[in-house]
């Protein structure tokens, strides 16, 4: 099994856990991460795009444009046209979904402000069908 996929689904399992324990914050961070974890490797395996050429094809990125283009970026981005090549409708709820998360995730991370049980929760719901969803349609 890839390290990848292994590190989404023990970050998962991390959320349940943090959330039971009443940890909101860093549950909500493993539950991004498992679902950016997921699509690094789905686009290894339903977009063919290998680590070191995503590592490769960022760097380039970063090299041509004036705006900051990061890791996060570039996957979400790029798994997103692939996704959206298949279905509109996955594409939506994928980037919904992300969306939603990394700005739970920022919050999490980096602002002075408490993450409720209902955040956390919602953030495991959304990286749970996230995570579904991508095991599925690009079949994981």
């Amino acid at each position: 099994m890839s390290h990848l996929k292994l590190k989404s689904e023990h970050n998962l399992l991390a959320a349940e856990i943090l959330i039971e324990n009443g940890l909101h914050a860093p549950s909500v961070h493993c539950s991004y991460y498992s679902c950016f974890q997921l699509s690094k490797y789905a686009l290894k395996e339903f977009a063919g795009i290998d680590y070191i050429q995503q590592e490769e094809e960022l760097n380039q990125l970063k090299q041509k444009q004036s705006t900051k283009f990061g890791s996060h970026e570039y996957v979400i981005f790029k798994l997103g046209n692939e996704i959206n090549r298949c279905s509109k409708e996955t594409y939506r709820i994928f980037s919904t979904n992300f969306k939603i998360l990394k700005s739970f995730r920022k919050k999490s991370d980096y602002l002075d402000e408490m993450i409720s049980d209902e955040q956390s929760k919602e953030s495991l719901r959304l990286s749970t069908e996230l995570v579904e969803l991508l095991k599925s349609k690009c079949h994981l």
